[in-house]
């Protein structure tokens, strides 16, 4: 059975600016990934791919709860790729007050978690839970 996908034009739009905005701040090209790739976008200077990007977008503001969360599958790929690649693997989450970065790879607390309003049974996974604290955000 293939899983359904939520991911709305707005969604996407959402992303859209949250990486143009960032393109902007790190004077860098971001190359959106296709769909079933396993990060959202590439970082590109020139020819070179400098990092990989995960895009989230949320609903609250940044202070709202203490922690953001990915997939551990996610960080799992991150740190993969960054053995295999030797390049960072980046969370960049836009809240409704600001928009700020994390590495995914590094060791996080490992929660279950994860969305509970859609009643996917799927939705609900091993997550990594991010310290708000480590998000660098720009200014």
């Amino acid at each position: 059975m293939v899983r359904p996908t939520y991911e709305t034009e707005a969604d996407l739009s959402r992303e859209e600016n949250i990486a143009r905005y960032a393109a902007r701040k790190w004077n860098c090209a971001m190359r959106k990934q296709d769909k079933y790739n396993q990060f959202d976008y590439l970082i590109i200077k020139g020819k070179d791919v400098k990092a990989f990007v995960e895009i989230r977008t949320r609903t609250h503001t940044r202070g709202t709860y203490p922690t953001c969360f990915v997939s551990a599958n996610k960080v799992q790929a991150a740190f993969s790729m960054r053995l295999a690649t030797g390049l960072p693997c980046i969370f960049l989450v836009g809240w409704k007050d600001c928009i700020g970065w994390a590495s995914l790879t590094e060791m996080y607390k490992i929660t279950i978690g994860g969305r509970t309003d859609r009643r996917d049974p799927a939705d609900i996974e091993a997550v990594a839970e991010i310290p708000i604290e480590k998000f660098t955000i720009f200014k």
